[in-house]
């Protein structure tokens, strides 16, 4: 005799794990990177998930989507459940020690990369696994168990978290050295459209009346300068390779303001790891 009850639906597990990345890593794009798919793959599988659901998960234009209430509860329940998933696959996957660190995407690129190899020669048995995000850090632990971002002058860290500054925010203006004197355009990066402003203000000193050229981030930002398409103001820290290799010039050498690169982690104990790559990072 069969069962007229009807077959329960599968779990849109594949789809869930999307969104976790997304909610996790701060976006799509990043979330695809880490999956090794496309932007469009992603989207997709949170599509399904709205429509299995009946949930609206995002909102807001397309090229600047954030998360409705419902998706922030959702994620909440769900993100413990995938770390602890990842948690146990990784603890069968080796002696080595597994360090989960999250940082700012030009600063991953920039800074924090071609540094890592001094750290694992000092600690070959800590394996460093580094995503890059913009997310909150509150969000970014909740995948990871170190956050780098930046602390604002005074400002504390968020409830719950701690917050150990290692690096002093410095900015100022940077040009190819061919072009030094008489670079012809203002380059500005649309992640931080301030820059100018504020370099100004600290620095007192005056915007070079030049036609601006627009890039989405500073990594394209930085690029276009060395390749001598103009001048821009940029922080010392993404900098400091191009500097020392000639690459570039800082004419009007750099200005703080007050702000640091921290390393964020959640109030109880950090762990052994955990406290051997910030005190490198210290250092």
């Amino acid at each position: 005799m069969t069962s007229s009850r009807p077959a329960s639906s599968a779990l849109p597990l594949k789809a869930m794990h999307a969104f976790d990345l997304v909610m996790r890593l701060g976006g799509i794009g990043r979330a695809a990177e880490r999956l090794g798919v496309t932007h469009g793959a992603v989207s997709r599988q949170i599509g399904h998930l709205q429509t299995t659901l009946s949930l609206r998960l995002f909102q807001g234009p397309r090229n600047a989507r954030r998360p409705t209430a419902e998706a922030e509860r959702l994620w909440a329940e769900i993100a413990p459940a995938f770390a602890q998933l990842e948690a146990a696959a990784h603890g069968r996957m080796g002696s080595r020690q597994r360090l989960r660190v999250s940082c700012l995407s030009t600063l991953a690129s920039r800074w924090l990369i071609p540094r890592l190899p001094s750290f694992a020669a000092l600690h070959p048995d800590i394996v460093v696994e580094l995503s890059e995000s913009y997310a909150a850090p509150a969000r970014a632990l909740e995948g990871a168990d170190l956050a780098i971002r930046m602390l604002a002058e005074g400002a504390k860290a968020p409830a719950g978290l701690t917050a150990v500054p290692f690096m002093d925010n410095a900015f100022g203006l940077v040009v190819a050295p061919q072009r030094a004197g008489d670079a012809d355009r203002r380059l500005v990066s649309r992640s931080h459209p301030g820059a100018w402003k504020d370099w100004a203000t600290l620095s007192g000193q005056t915007v070079p009346d030049l036609p601006p050229v627009e890039f989405d981030h500073q990594q394209t930002m930085i690029q276009a300068a060395v390749a001598g398409l103009g001048v821009a103001v940029t922080q010392k820290a993404l900098v400091e390779a191009d500097l020392t290799e000639g690459r570039l010039t800082a004419p009007s050498g750099f200005v703080r303001d007050g702000a640091a690169y921290a390393v964020f982690h959640r109030s109880e104990d950090a762990g052994k790891t955990a406290r051997t790559f910030i005190a490198w990072l210290c250092r």
